[in-house]
C-alpha cells in the first residue's frame, strides 16, 4: 500500500514539469519556482499518505512565499484541518486550527476575489464551528450578514436553515445583543430567499428547509403572539396601508401565532395579496372569508385561486371552495356544477362526491311535493348514491334509512328497480330501492 501511495506522488512529482500553467501563479524566480513546485507535488504525496499535519505543515511554505498560486492550495488545507480537527484532543490547538480553518477562506477571497462563493460556504464553516459556542455567535452571524448580502437568491440551500438557527441561538443567550426582533428580520430575509429559489429550485426540498425555519420561528409561539403582533406592527400597518413590507410581517406572523380571527391578519392579507397575488394568498383569504360566513368574498377570492392555479390539483382545490361557498348561499345547482368540475379534473373527488351527497341529502323539503312518499324519498337514493362514489359509509347508512319503505313502494304501485326521475334542481334519475 506504502509502496503504491510513494509511486503515486512520484508520478505528481514527474508531470510536474510539464504542469499546465492555465491558473497558476508560478514565481519567476528560478529559485522559488523550484522550490514553490516541490513543495506542491509534497503537500500532496502527504495527502495522500492522509499526513495532514504533514501537509499543513509544507503548506504553510506556500502560503508565505506563493500565496497566490492557485486556490487549490487553500482548498487542500482546508481539507487537512478538516481531517485534523476529527481527531484532535488539544482544545486549545482545536481553537487555533478553527481559526486557520477560516482564513483560508479569507486567503481565497484575498488572492482571488470570488467572495460571493467562498464567503457562502465560510458562513457554513463558520455555523459547524461555532454553533454551540456563545461567545462567536456574533461572529457568524455577521459573516451569514454579509454572504446573504452578497449572494441573495443564489445563496446555497445549507445555508438557508443554520442563518435562522444560529440568529435563534444568539437571541436565547444574549437577548440584549440580539432581540427577538432582529431574529424576525432574518426569518424574513431568508423566506423572501426561499420565495424566490422556490420558482426554479427543488421545491420538495426547498419546503424541508422552509418547514425546519418555521418550526424555528413557532417555538418562539410564547413571545411571538397576538398581542406581540399588534404592539409591534399593527399601529405602523393602520398609519400606512401601502406598506407591504409591515403588512407581509403581519401576514406571515399571524399565521404562525394563529392569530387567524384577528381583524388585521385580513386587511394585512389582503394587501398582501393586492401587491404580489399568488394561488395560496388567494386560497388562504378565500378559506377564511369562507369561515367567516363571507361567502361573496370568499367566492371571489377562490375565483382568483382558479385563475392563478398552475395545475389541475390547485384547480380542484379553488373549485371545491367555490361548491362549498355556493352550497352555503343556498346555490344548490352552482355548488353541484362546480363539485362537477373538480370529479372531472380528477382530484379532491372523494370530497366532491361528498359534498354533492350532502346537497341532495338536504333537499329533502326543496323537492318534496307531498303528493307520493316514494317520489319525495327518492332524493335519499341520490344522496345515497354519491356517498357511496365518495366511499362514506356512514353517510350511506343514514342516507338508506330514509329511502321508502317496502310497503310505501307496494302501495303506490312501483316495484323495486324502477326507473325514477326526481322532479327537482338536482335533475337525477335513481333505481328504486326500499329501506
Amino acid at each position: 500500500m506504502t509502496r503504491s501511495i510513494l509511486t503515486q506522488g512520484l508520478l505528481l512529482l514527474i508531470t510536474f514539469s510539464s504542469f499546465a500553467q492555465v491558473g497558476w501563479n508560478w514565481p519567476e524566480n528560478e529559485e522559488m519556482y523550484a522550490m514553490a513546485k516541490e513543495k506542491q507535488a509534497y503537500y500532496q504525496i502527504q495527502m495522500l499518505q492522509k499526513d495532514y499535519n504533514g501537509a499543513l505543515f509544507t503548506l504553510n511554505w506556500l502560503y508565505e512565499n506563493n500565496g497566490n498560486l492557485n486556490p487549490s492550495i487553500y482548498k487542500d488545507g482546508a481539507k487537512s484541518i478538516e481531517k485534523i480537527l476529527k481527531e484532535e484532543a488539544d482544545n486549545d490547538r482545536k481553537v487555533r486550527l478553527q481559526d486557520s480553518l477560516l482564513w483560508m477562506y479569507d486567503q481565497r477571497i484575498k488572492h482571488f476575489n470570488n467572495d460571493n462563493r467562498v464567503l457562502d460556504r465560510k458562513a457554513y464553516t463558520a455555523f459547524r464551528l461555532y454553533y454551540k459556542t456563545p461567545s462567536k455567535y456574533s461572529e457568524v452571524l455577521k459573516l451569514y450578514k454579509e454572504a446573504y448580502a452578497l449572494n441573495g437568491e443564489f445563496v446555497s440551500d445549507f445555508n438557508l436553515t443554520p442563518y435562522v438557527t444560529i440568529a435563534s441561538y444568539y437571541y436565547k443567550t444574549k437577548p440584549s445583543e440580539m432581540p427577538i426582533e432582529g431574529v424576525l428580520e432574518v426569518y424574513d430575509e431568508v423566506s423572501g430567499i426561499l420565495d424566490a429559489k422556490m420558482k426554479t429550485g427543488d421545491a420538495e426540498k426547498l419546503e424541508k428547509e422552509r418547514n425546519k425555519i418555521d418550526a424555528i420561528l413557532s417555538s418562539f409561539g410564547d413571545i411571538i403572539n397576538c398581542d406581540f403582533i399588534e404592539k409591534n406592527f399593527v399601529s405602523k400597518f393602520n398609519e400606512d396601508r401601502t406598506d407591504i413590507g409591515v403588512a407581509k410581517k403581519i401576514f406571515s406572523y399571524s399565521l404562525k401565532a394563529k392569530c387567524l380571527d384577528q381583524a388585521y391578519f385580513l386587511d394585512a392579507a389582503e394587501v398582501v395579496y393586492e401587491g404580489a397575488p399568488t394561488f395560496a394568498l388567494a386560497r388562504t383569504l378565500g378559506d377564511k372569508f369562507f369561515s367567516d360566513k363571507q361567502y361573496n368574498k370568499s367566492l371571489e377570492y377562490y375565483d382568483a385561486a382558479l385563475k392563478l392555479a398552475e395545475n389541475n390539483e390547485d384547480k380542484s382545490e379553488a373549485l371545491l371552495g367555490m361548491a362549498s361557498a355556493y352550497a352555503k348561499k343556498g346555490a344548490k345547482a352552482s355548488a353541484k356544477a362546480k363539485a362537477y368540475e373538480v370529479i372531472n379534473l380528477g382530484y379532491k373527488t372523494t370530497n366532491a362526491y361528498n359534498l354533492i351527497g350532502n346537497l341532495y341529502f338536504t333537499s329533502y323539503d326543496d323537492c318534496r311535493k307531498g303528493k307520493s312518499k316514494v317520489e319525495d324519498r327518492a332524493i335519499f337514493i341520490a344522496a345515497y348514491n354519491m356517498y357511496k362514489k365518495a366511499g362514506n359509509s356512514a353517510q350511506m347508512a343514514a342516507a338508506k334509512e330514509q329511502f321508502p319503505s317496502i310497503e310505501e313502494i307496494f302501495s303506490e304501485n312501483y316495484k323495486e328497480g324502477d326507473e325514477l326521475k326526481i322532479e327537482c334542481w338536482t335533475s337525477e334519475t335513481v333505481i328504486l330501492e326500499r329501506r
